[in-house]
């Protein structure tokens, strides 16, 4: 069944406009200057779709789905969380930016709504203090860490971060300069660069990296951003194999618009590639079989149908829970679905992450570097703990 994706979003949904027990609201940058990550907000949709026609739904209930476009602006994202959680019921909301989340986490709290949130910011991860909150995979820092543990094993000294002028950026850079994590792996932080979010041109701040010949350029930005960066890197004849960046830097866009000067850019991986030879493949593909259109066929897609597989297995706990039957009322089944959510263990993605348990509400701590080589993101190393 083809979507018609302008007509949904105008109409502020995808997916079933009628009634349902089961309310999942999700946002994302659908359009908007992030856009180019945004199969991680198409992903759940289409797992909770594909489960509406091959299951009839979760424990035979249809799932009514809304998809709604935050296009990474704070206020129109606050506005969204507001409907999702009172004018739609949703019994669990998936949100996107890492500024949004923060924003909203005492009153997630206060709401006690489940929340998956896009944001790995460990600002928002405390099992304790904000217990409706998950994400799915290592924070940012954990990322970050990761590749400074490289850095310091292949013998390297000098670091340089750079990271855009929005909370996406600063927190997790601040978090790990104030852990001295940095000199803790024998490793000398030779400057932090801040840049506008939205900037077209970094030659400048290229050359400022230049100046300082580091050995690693850590990179606390999104796609968008790493390809002014990577772009203009070139220009100033300083070499992708310097760079490292987290998750949101595996983008076949990245390759694709750089050729020759993304060559040995390498990036953090969490999540098995669109097109693995995975057992979760072999559902997206029944999926697109049926009709269905794949928005984003990229490792961001991958982590979205993740996100909806634990989702939609909190929820069937919480229903089995209740005798089979959905909760009348929607607070009580918030709750359940929360202390649920909390209980999975070794859930089997079906190849996307190793088997994900979520007693620390992240579900997989595991990660590894991928380098692009022949145009195309290779893995470098053995999947290893974050922590």
């Amino acid at each position: 069944m083809k979507k018609l994706i302008a007509a949904a979003l105008a109409a502020g949904l995808l997916g079933s406009a009628r009634a349902a027990d089961i309310t999942v609201c999700i946002w994302g940058t659908i359009t908007g200057p992030d856009a180019l990550v945004n199969g991680m907000s198409y992903g759940p949709r289409d797992y909770f779709e594909f489960l509406n026609q091959t299951k009839g739904g979760i424990a035979g209930n249809k799932v009514k789905l809304l998809l709604l476009d935050g296009r990474y602006k704070l206020d129109e994202e606050l506005k969204i969380y507001r409907r999702c959680v009172d004018q739609e019921q949703a019994v669990y909301v998936n949100g996107w930016s890492t500024g949004s989340v923060k924003a909203l986490r005492d009153q997630i709290t206060q709401d006690k709504v489940p929340f998956m949130t896009q944001s790995y910011a460990s600002e928002v991860l405390d099992p304790q203090k904000l217990p409706y909150i998950f994400m799915a995979g290592p924070t940012y820092e954990q990322q970050m860490i990761i590749a400074l543990r490289d850095l310091a094993k292949s013998g390297g000294k000098n670091l340089v971060i750079m990271h855009p002028d929005n909370e996406y950026g600063r927190g997790p850079v601040n978090v790990v300069r104030q852990s001295k994590v940095i000199e803790g792996n024998g490793l000398t932080l030779q400057d932090t660069i801040e840049f506008p979010y939205d900037a077209q041109d970094l030659t400048a701040q290229m050359l400022r990296v230049k100046a300082k010949n580091p050995d690693m350029v850590y990179v606390q930005a999104s796609t968008p951003q790493l390809l002014v960066i990577l772009r203009d890197a070139a220009k100033v004849g300083l070499s992708a194999k310097k760079f490292v960046g987290n998750i949101y830097n595996i983008s076949p866009a990245i390759p694709e618009q750089l050729g020759a000067n993304a060559e040995g850019f390498r990036a953090i991986q969490v999540y098995s590639d669109f097109g693995s030879d995975i057992p979760a493949m072999a559902d997206i593909k029944a999926f697109e079989a049926k009709g269905n259109e794949i928005q984003k066929r990229d490792v961001y897609y991958m982590k979205g149908w993740f996100e909806g597989q634990v989702m939609a297995k909190a929820i069937e706990a919480a229903i089995a829970k209740n005798g089979g039957k959905v909760p009348d009322d929607i607070a009580a089944f918030r709750q359940s679905v929360r202390n649920e959510m909390e209980g999975l263990k070794d859930v089997d993605t079906g190849g996307i992450v190793p088997p994900a348990s979520y007693a620390n509400h992240q579900g997989s701590t595991q990660a590894r570097m991928a380098e692009i080589k022949g145009g195309k993101y290779v893995p470098v190393g053995d999947w290893i703990d974050a922590r």
